[in-house]
């Protein structure tokens, strides 16, 4: 091949690389077509089949340019810094990416989450690179340098989700944001020698809620062939019930993106003319089970959160409840976490939403400090909670939840009442546990 053959075709790669940039930004990863990328790279359809399979190969290939050109900035620049603030520096670098180039971060903080499962990997991949990053260089600080006591991955991730809201919104200025987030990282800095949260080892069993959730754990029974001896209303119930737990199931199993009526119907054991009595189509279904499962969450959490008699006794029950709900329901779980981007933007907005729910247990907080923390650190412990509960659902241990209620309660109180304080608190509900719990093995051991 000669030289100006392998240019222009050099020059056609990068020309659909910015297509399909551009079309996802624009329209999503699901409303994002072959045709709008051809049409914005200005080549044929035959031409595109030159360099890639698909849709999903060509969209990968973006991220993963972006992603490396992210990584080697957060890379250099965190060599550049002390060990020390290797963290901090990578989170600023992170943001400040994002102001310097709004569209590529979008694509990366949004888009990506709407993908596959492949599409997912390498979001994944991304946050877990960068933790590397972080934690190589912070293995060189003095095991008496004061660092952040918190889990790399989950904040490099939260961060990510704290950034996806402000630039769907397009919120370019995000200077000041780097400055918040970095005295936010600052609160939870101490000798690494004496680290206890840093690593998300499970803790210990606690004692059995007071408050949970009375869905039902189980699909209903299929209806028996023949005349059933239920009124229609009850029928109706029945079938609307199996339909919204098979689309949770087939949504853990598949993805959103590659599931089908048919696999809703097949699992739920209805006929398509049940399912469209019920639904319009596939999108409609995953809402009302994304729904369904939101306000479920939300009210346990709410009835646990009012049972405390102080404010961080409320936040350690409504976290232990939410974390209950979520192991205890681990496909609804799943469409809360993990497939609520891919099902379009009257999810992405629930998720919103909830991340605001979960922020008004926040704001009692503020009301106990004279220097209460600003509103974007409230935006990063939601999404920073958010994060370690997808991580989780995507390494499908939903039910390791509930034992990282320690550290859950440490992140949100650290900005308000202090480490130490939040440290001792902690500290105390562990002790009324202890009469019926056994710690990990791993549990407390410092990570430095």
């Amino acid at each position: 091949m000669s030289t100006s053959q392998k240019d222009r075709k050099g020059t056609q790669r990068a020309r659909l690389l910015e297509g399909m940039l551009l079309a996802a930004v624009r329209k999503g990863y699901e409303g994002s077509s072959i045709a709008q990328v051809i049409a914005h790279a200005g080549v044929s359809r035959p031409t595109f089949y030159e360099y890639f399979a698909d849709k999903e190969s060509c969209f990968l290939a973006v991220h993963q340019a972006i992603s490396e050109q992210l990584i080697d900035g957060v890379s250099k620049a965190v060599q550049a810094e002390p060990p020390e603030r290797a963290l901090q520096t990578g989170l600023r670098m992170l943001i400040l990416s994002a102001e310097a180039e709004p569209d590529r971060a979008r694509f990366l903080v949004n888009e990506t989450l709407a993908g596959g499962h492949r599409v997912l990997d390498q979001r994944d991949w991304m946050v877990g690179r960068m933790e590397q990053i972080i934690e190589q260089a912070r293995a060189k600080a003095s095991p008496k340098a004061s660092t952040p006591d918190l889990p790399t991955r989950a904040v490099v991730g939260g961060i990510c989700g704290l950034l996806a809201p402000r630039l769907r919104r397009n919120e370019h200025d995000l200077r000041s944001l780097a400055e918040e987030i970095t005295s936010w990282i600052d609160s939870y800095c101490h000798p690494t020698e004496h680290h206890r949260w840093r690593t998300l080892y499970p803790g210990p069993p606690l004692q059995p809620l007071k408050h949970t959730s009375k869905l039902a754990l189980r699909t209903p029974l299929t209806l028996p062939p023949g005349r059933p001896r239920l009124s229609s209303a009850e029928v109706a119930r029945n079938q609307r019930e199996r339909i919204l737990y098979a689309t949770a199931d087939v949504a853990a199993r598949k993805g959103y993106t590659a599931a089908t009526v048919s696999d809703i119907t097949t699992t739920a054991g209805v006929d398509k003319r049940v399912f469209y009595a019920n639904f319009r189509d596939k999108q409609q279904s995953f809402l009302a089970v994304h729904e369904f499962g939101f306000q479920q969450l939300m009210a346990a959490c709410a009835s646990a959160y009012f049972s405390g008699s102080s404010w961080p006794e409320r936040i350690w029950e409504g976290i232990r409840a939410g974390a209950h709900f979520d192991a205890t329901h681990p496909v609804l779980a799943h469409i809360g976490y993990v497939e609520s981007h891919a099902v379009g933007s009257p999810a992405i907005q629930r998720v919103e939403v909830s991340h605001a729910a979960f922020k008004i247990f926040l704001q009692e907080g503020s009301l106990r400090t004279s220097t209460p923390p600003p509103r974007p650190v409230h935006d990063a412990i939601a999404s920073t909670i958010f994060e370690i509960g997808y991580h989780h659902a995507r390494m499908r241990q939903i039910q390791q939840l509930p034992l990282l209620t320690p550290h859950a309660t440490y992140l949100v109180l650290t900005p308000f009442l202090g480490r130490m304080e939040a440290n001792d608190f902690v500290d105390e509900q562990l002790r009324r546990h202890e009469q019926t719990s056994t710690p990990s093995p791993d549990w407390g051991k410092p990570t430095g």
